[in-house]
């Protein structure tokens, strides 16, 4: 058999050896996705005990290769606000974060780990607000936040996952706005949690 009678033949075994891994891939981690989550969250302020409640949280993010996802993601929950006594109301937070996703990523894999930081701002606000059962104008605390976190993703298909994970934002309150009255130049720590189980997909 001359060199160009082989060569169909080794044409269609290349290909065969390249569409091996393609079809073999269970996961991906590139380009655009979108995720949303049920979240369970807490706030503690000052090193007190944590208030609880739970929210939803939404991200978009762009995998620029294999391991990295650039992404911005918005969460907002009720709080039950049982450690500030003197004001009561119905309490909310929201975070606003711009980060980056480390995936310990592998195609030929359904579980992809991954850790998580970012920064961004973080809101928590006083509805029908009341200070020793007097009525006060609407409150919020606002101030910069640092989150790191990590999780779990398990794909169902290629492009669709189910998505698990923790984030832990610290920071400081440093202005609160009390109606149209603003007090800046604060210093009131406050650690939050968020613990979301939702999904992602990558259209």
């Amino acid at each position: 058999m001359s060199k160009c009678d082989r060569l169909p033949a080794l044409l269609v075994a290349a290909l065969m050896l390249a569409a091996g891994p393609l079809a073999a891939q269970q996961s991906t981690t590139r380009g655009f996705s979108l995720g949303v989550q049920l979240q369970g969250a807490s706030l503690s302020v000052e090193d007190g005990d944590a208030d609880n409640g739970g929210g939803l949280g939404l991200k978009l993010g762009y995998g620029i290769n294999r391991i990295v996802t650039l992404y911005v993601a918005l969460d907002g929950a009720q709080v039950t606000a049982e450690n500030a006594p003197n004001l009561t109301g119905e309490w909310s937070m929201a975070h606003v974060d711009f980060g980056a996703r480390f995936h310990f990523a592998n195609s030929l894999r359904r579980w992809v780990p991954y850790l998580e930081a970012a920064i961004g701002s973080r809101v928590v606000g006083v509805d029908e607000a009341q200070v020793d059962g007097q009525d006060v104008p609407d409150t919020n605390f606002n101030g910069a936040a640092f989150t790191v976190g990590g999780g779990l993703s398990v794909y169902v298909k290629q492009s669709f996952a189910l998505d698990a994970g923790l984030r832990v934002s610290g920071g400081e309150f440093t202005e609160v706005e009390v109606g149209q009255v603003s007090v800046g130049g604060l210093n009131i720590d406050a650690t939050s949690t968020r613990l979301g189980v939702g999904v992602v997909w990558w259209p």
